[in-house]
């Protein structure tokens, strides 16, 4: 029975030896880890400490503020302009309305169709040069 309990103890104290070396390597690494990001704080506090600003940061900051103001400019004439075009999108409509016709454009009836030239031989510029349909008939069959 004495031998029962001694071991019965002696592999919790195992177990408990185990679970201590467990928690001290897991403190060692939260540790290294606190360690690493207080390294990193201070090097982020260095850089960009606000008494010393590097130009570049500044720089960028006021030319964001200038493309701010910009595109805000640019929001309120696209803005205006679509104003304007729904304005002259109603004009065909309200001409109708007061019974004005519209302007007739002059369409292609006033153009002059080109003539095509033919020489002395009966044939075009283009037929001597290249022959006619039925000179290509005749030349691919056999």
């Amino acid at each position: 029975m004495i031998a029962v309990a001694v071991t019965l103890n002696l592999v919790i104290a195992l177990f408990c030896f185990y679970v201590a070396w467990r928690l001290w390597r897991l403190s060692q690494s939260l540790g290294a880890a606190a360690d690493a990001l207080i390294n990193w704080d201070s090097q982020a506090h260095r850089i960009l400490n606000p008494e010393r600003i590097p130009p570049a940061i500044l720089r960028g900051q006021t030319g964001t503020a200038g493309l701010r103001q910009r595109y805000g400019l640019l929001q309120l004439q696209l803005l205006r302009l679509e104003q304007l075009m729904a304005m002259v999108g109603y004009l065909p409509m309200v001409g109708r309305w007061l019974g004005v016709t519209q302007l007739r454009r002059p369409g292609r009836a006033g153009l002059k169709k080109r003539s095509v030239k033919k020489r002395e031989d009966g044939l075009t510029l283009r037929e001597k040069a290249f022959g006619t349909v039925a000179d290509t008939h005749r030349k691919t069959k056999p």
